[in-house]
């Protein structure tokens, strides 16, 4: 039997995804400079080698991240305090979890490692007697909000970015839970693990909810400044829309984590 549109779709979306979980890529920069007439010049191509995203999450969960003053990627300078990031090495621990019980659910053998794992689930998504229809669309989920767990965890220079504002998702709708990448444009809510990126343009849905809490907190912040308001006194709503206290979001311009 051949498969449907649908199912060819969604085994290339496992595999993209499992992908840039396990393997390693290559970045490529291009390089200008400016000539003293004003004229803009190639200089060349800077390329650089990363692991998978797992990998540099496990990196993040044992080094930390690197200071805003460091070389990209250099390890940061020895501290009094223990330099790993605990948040990440929960979401790897939590990925692996994951991984494996889909293995088993799949009665497929256990890899020695999560990056095995999921490049088994890869291979078998494209097998309809292993993995059915239903279960290739809650796999690609999955591997989905892997990816964008990873994503908003790993950066250069500083940790995920924690917007002080609300998960837009009516059902959690908690305060300080979400974690965002503004460079590789992923987010997710620790809470109730909804992921917002650019497969289906969700993280700019994510950038005008926190962008309007922003704006929200602004205005009743100047007003209580200024003792202005309608009945006299200052202007104090009984339930606030929401806080960030980060960088411009919606213009998704800031490296982020």
């Amino acid at each position: 039997m051949t498969p449907s549109r649908r199912r060819l779709l969604l085994v290339d979306d496992i595999r993209a995804y499992a992908a840039q979980l396990t393997d390693s890529y290559r970045a490529h920069e291009t390089l200008y400079t400016k000539t003293r007439g004003g004229r803009i010049k190639l200089v060349g191509v800077h390329t650089e080698t990363h692991d998978g995203l797992l990998a540099q999450l496990a990196d993040v969960a044992v080094h930390g991240v690197t200071s805003s003053t460091d070389n990209p990627g250099a390890r940061p300078v020895p501290q009094s305090t223990p330099p790993g990031h605990w948040e990440a090495l929960g979401r790897g621990a939590a990925i692996a979890a994951e991984a494996a019980r889909w293995c088993w659910d799949l009665d497929l053998p256990l890899r020695d490692t999560t990056q095995g794992n999921i490049r088994q689930l890869a291979g078998a998504a494209g097998e309809p007697q292993i993995v059915d229809d239903d279960q290739a669309a809650e796999l690609c989920r999955a591997m989905r909000l892997w990816r964008a767990q990873a994503q908003a965890m790993i950066g250069w220079t500083s940790e995920a970015y924690r917007p002080r504002a609300t998960c837009p998702i009516l059902t959690c709708g908690k305060a300080g839970t979400l974690r965002v990448n503004l460079a590789r444009k992923s987010a997710f809510c620790v809470e109730c693990l909804s992921v917002w990126d650019d497969v289906d343009g969700s993280i700019n849905v994510l950038a005008e909810h926190i962008a309007a809490q922003t704006e929200a907190r602004a205005v009743t912040t100047e007003r209580i400044r200024s003792g202005h308001s309608g009945h006299g006194g200052a202007w104090l709503p009984d339930h606030p829309n929401g806080q960030n206290d980060g960088p411009g979001f919606a213009g998704m311009s800031e490296s982020g984590a």
